[in-house]
């Protein structure tokens, strides 16, 4: 092989590989910070009970807020098709120092492959400012154990 196809098979490997590394990358995963609130997902408005909500199984392996934005990580079976999350809030505050309201985490997750998934959802808390700079609020995980408090 002459010096000039040695060359352009070199520029065109290092191509793909660049083609390859970039296409699984999205905007939220490429960013090793956690993300400012304009890339978080929004919460969901129900005026439906929790109860009547149907969700697939997942757990929570890690609950904080950071730059506004909760931040869950999750865990759940399948990785063979789609899922989608969803937040659900509710204006059900109970009456305590500091205030609480129960968070709703959906998955509906079509697929029936047994793989164990990690993945980190975001959501915006833009909707509970106002209680984060009036003393906080205290976000819980309906049907979970886990809560997190959102303050200044």
């Amino acid at each position: 092989m002459n010096t000039i196809t040695i060359f352009i098979t070199k520029m065109l490997f290092i191509a793909f590989m660049i083609l390859i590394v970039s296409c699984g990358v999205s905007n939220k995963s490429a960013n090793k910070n956690i993300p400012a609130k304009e890339y978080c997902e929004f919460l969901n408005f129900t005026n439906a009970q929790y109860s009547d909500l149907e969700s697939d199984y997942y757990t929570i392996d890690s609950l904080f807020i950071d730059n506004d934005c909760l931040n869950v990580w999750v865990s759940y079976s399948g990785g063979c098709g789609n899922s989608e999350f969803k937040l659900f809030y509710n204006d059900l505050l109970m009456n305590s120092m500091p205030p609480k309201v129960n968070l709703l985490l959906q998955l509906d997750d079509d697929d029936n492959c047994r793989a164990i998934v990690q993945q980190k959802l975001y959501f915006n808390l833009s909707f509970f400012t106002e209680y984060a700079n009036n003393g906080g609020i205290v976000l819980r995980m309906a049907g979970t154990d886990a809560s997190v408090t959102y303050s200044y």
